[in-house]
């Protein structure tokens, strides 16, 4: 169980009781770039007696001795990095990560990134709520693929994954003439999200610019 601690405005400490005996005083932020998903997340942590936040600046929200968990979505190469700062930043910060699409190659990518639980954006509100709290007493689940993938031996550097099927959904709207306004209403991002997806999309194909990202995609059947 938890219970709250208000030590400011917009700042919530819990005290987790685990077997009888208090275990940590912890303070949980969730980051995704759409509100509403960060809205539905908060509500699903509220269910559960969880109050948590929004921080603008997750590095500056972290940089403190008190313990922390954080539910961060990973769109972009720009997420991962994120997390990887803040994984060396604190022993004390336990990250949860979200996936777009679950794969055993992103499952292990986050992990030896610093997650200590990893779980498909779309999971159901019970099983976040389940998963959140283990990881709160300290028992982070690792599907059994994942552990024999994480802990097989490393021979050979991972071949990169192709675009994901939303990468090529974009990726031909483009090739069709669609602006990134209309792109990003469809999507559901803002203008300025929708272009730095994007932008990361064509660093991960190895493309300077749309044109280049559009022409590897072509070669490759993508379109």
């Amino acid at each position: 169980m938890a219970h709250r601690h208000d030590i400011g405005k917009d700042q919530r400490t819990f005290s987790v009781v685990i077997g009888g005996h208090d275990s940590m005083l912890v303070r949980i932020a969730v980051a995704d770039p759409l509100p509403v998903f960060r809205h539905g997340l908060k509500e699903i942590l509220r269910g559960a007696g969880f109050e948590s936040e929004a921080p603008d600046d997750l590095v500056a929200w972290v940089n403190d001795r008190q313990t922390k968990v954080v539910i961060l979505t990973l769109l972009s190469e720009s997420d991962w990095h994120l997390m990887e700062s803040l994984a060396r930043m604190t022993a004390d910060l336990r990250l949860v990560a979200l996936l777009e699409q679950m794969s055993v190659t992103a499952s292990v990518r986050a992990l030896r990134a610093g997650a200590v639980c990893v779980m498909a954006r779309d999971t159901s509100p019970a099983l976040l709520r389940e998963r959140f709290q283990a990881v709160l007493r300290g028992e982070p689940i690792v599907p059994v693929d994942v552990l024999r993938a994480l802990t097989a031996p490393v021979t050979t550097e991972p071949l990169p994954e192709g675009p994901s099927a939303q990468d090529r959904d974009w990726l031909r709207k483009l090739a069709k003439g669609m602006t990134v306004n209309r792109l990003a209403t469809e999507a559901g991002y803002s203008e300025r999200m929708m272009f730095r997806l994007l932008r990361d999309l064509y660093t991960r194909l190895g493309a300077s610019n749309r044109t280049d990202a559009l022409i590897k995609a072509q070669n490759q059947g993508w379109l």
